[in-house]
C-alpha cells in the first residue's frame, strides 16, 4: 500500500516519517478498502451475468454480451487511470522551498532577498518562522506535513498528503475519475437491479447491488460538487486557501466584520491568466496529456506569471504579458494580495500638516510602509 512521499524534490527526508504515524494512513486504507467494493461488486453482480461465462452458446444472449463488453472495458480502463492518479497524489510531493539562497531567511538589512509580488501589510516579504524561509508567492506552511508547501491549495488526509503545485494535476484527475467511476456504475448498474428485483433473485445478490449503487451514488455526489468547485477554481486560476483568504477575509478589528458567506468576493486575481492559460498551467501545454496522470503542472511551483500591473507595484518582478484584468477589477485583486502602497496612500508627507507645493526640485516625501525619505519629482498619478 502507498506509503506516501519520502523525501522533498530537493532530496530532503520528511520530518515526520509515515511509519511514526499509522493511525494517518486509516483515511487511505479506507479509500483502498471503499474502492475494492465497487470494483467486486460491479464486476460479479453486474459484468459477469452480462458477459453469460460459462453458458452454452444457443443460450447467449449477444446483445447482453455485447454490452457487458465495452461496458467492463470502459469500467477498468477509468478505474486503472483512478487509482494511477490516487497513487501519483500520495507518492509524489507537492513541492517545498529549495533549501538555498535567496530563500534562506536572513534579517541583515541589505539581505538579497526574491523578489516577489505577494508580501505583508507592512510591506515586507512573507517569511516562515518555522522552515526559516522565504515564501513565494502562493505558498504556505503546513502544521501537519510541517513544512512549506508551494502552491498550496489544502492538506488531504485522504491521500496522506498536501495538495500543493506538483500533485495538484492528478488531484484533479482523482476527482475527475472518481465522478466518471461512480457515475457509470449508477447509470449502468441500474439495470442489474432492477432485473434481481423483477427475477426474485437471492437476498445477497440483490443487498450487494442494493450497496454498491447506494454507495455509489453517495459517492458521486459528493466527488462532483468538489470536482466542480475544484474545476472552477483552476480555470480562476485560484487555489482553495486563496479562494477563502477572499471570501472570507480576516478582521481587522473586533469592530469589524467580513462581508460573510453571500457577498464580497471578486474571482479576480493576480495569477488569472485567462480560462485556457490556468488550465494549461496546471495540466500542461499539450491537450493530448491532460487526462493522462504522467507528467505534472509546468514551471517550478516557485515564481508564476501574473496579470500586467503598473510597474510602480511590480517591485522590480518584472509581470509576464497576460489577460489584462479591468482596472477596477485589478484594483481589488491587488489590494486583497497584499501588494505594497496599493489601497493606501502610496506616498504620505514626511511632516504632517506640511503643504504639498509642486517644485521643479521636488519635494520630500517617505513611503506609507517603508518610513526612509526619498526625492520624488512630478510623480505620476499625485494630485496637487
Amino acid at each position: 500500500m502507498p506509503d506516501g512521499p519520502q523525501e522533498t524534490p530537493y532530496g530532503e527526508p520528511l520530518r515526520v516519517p509515515p511509519e511514526k504515524e499509522p493511525l494517518k494512513m486509516l483515511p487511505v486504507l479506507f479509500i483502498l478498502v471503499t474502492i475494492s467494493c465497487l470494483y467486486s461488486v460491479y464486476t460479479a453482480y453486474h459484468l459477469l451475468p452480462l458477459l453469460q461465462i460459462g453458458e452454452h452458446a444457443s443460450a447467449v444472449d449477444l446483445d447482453q454480451r455485447s454490452r457487458g463488453i465495452w461496458q467492463g472495458t470502459a469500467f477498468n480502463l477509468i478505474t486503472l487511470l483512478l487509482l494511477s492518479s490516487y497513487i501519483r497524489c500520495i507518492l509524489v510531493h507537492p513541492g517545498d522551498v529549495p533549501n538555498e539562497s535567496p530563500w534562506l531567511y536572513s534579517p541583515v538589512p541589505g539581505f538579497s532577498k526574491p523578489s516577489l509580488l505577494e508580501a505583508k501589510k507592512t510591506g515586507e516579504r512573507r517569511h516562515c518562522k518555522w522552515c526559516g524561509k522565504y515564501k513565494p508567492d502562493r505558498c504556505h506552511h503546513c502544521r501537519i506535513c510541517q513544512t512549506c508547501i508551494l502552491k498550496m491549495d489544502h492538506h488531504c488526509p485522504w491521500i496522506y498528503n498536501c495538495v500543493g503545485f506538483h500533485n495538484y494535476k492528478f488531484f484533479l484527475l482523482l476527482l475527475f475519475y472518481t465522478m466518471l467511476d461512480t457515475h457509470f456504475i449508477m447509470w449502468t448498474m441500474t439495470e442489474s437491479m432492477v432485473q434481481s428485483v423483477q427475477n426474485n433473485a437471492p437476498f445477497w445478490d440483490m443487498f450487494s447491488l442494493l450497496f454498491g449503487l447506494t454507495l455509489a451514488f453517495f459517492f458521486g455526489t459528493l466527488v462532483t460538487l468538489f470536482f466542480a468547485f475544484h474545476f472552477w477554481l483552476t480555470a480562476n486560476g485560484l487555489t482553495t486557501i486563496e479562494f477563502c483568504e477572499k471570501r472570507f477575509p480576516k478582521k481587522k478589528s473586533k469592530d469589524e466584520e467580513g462581508p460573510g458567506c453571500l457577498g464580497g468576493f471578486e474571482s479576480s486575481s493576480p495569477f488569472n491568466l485567462g480560462t485556457t492559460t490556468n488550465l494549461c498551467s496546471v495540466l500542461g501545454w499539450n491537450p493530448l496529456l491532460w487526462l493522462l496522470p504522467i507528467t505534472g503542472s509546468p514551471g517550478d511551483g516557485l515564481t508564476y506569471d501574473t496579470v500586467d500591473m503598473p510597474k510602480s507595484l511590480e517591485g522590480g518582478r518584472g509581470a509576464k504579458k497576460g489577460k489584462r484584468l479591468p482596472k477596477q477589477n485589478e484594483y481589488d485583486a491587488l489590494q486583497s494580495y497584499g501588494v505594497q502602497g496599493y489601497g493606501t496612500l502610496l506616498f504620505q508627507p514626511a511632516e504632517r500638516g506640511a503643504l504639498l507645493q509642486p517644485s521643479s526640485l521636488g519635494v520630500l516625501f517617505q513611503p506609507a510602509d517603508l518610513g526612509a525619505p526619498i526625492l520624488a519629482t512630478k510623480a505620476k498619478g499625485v494630485r496637487w
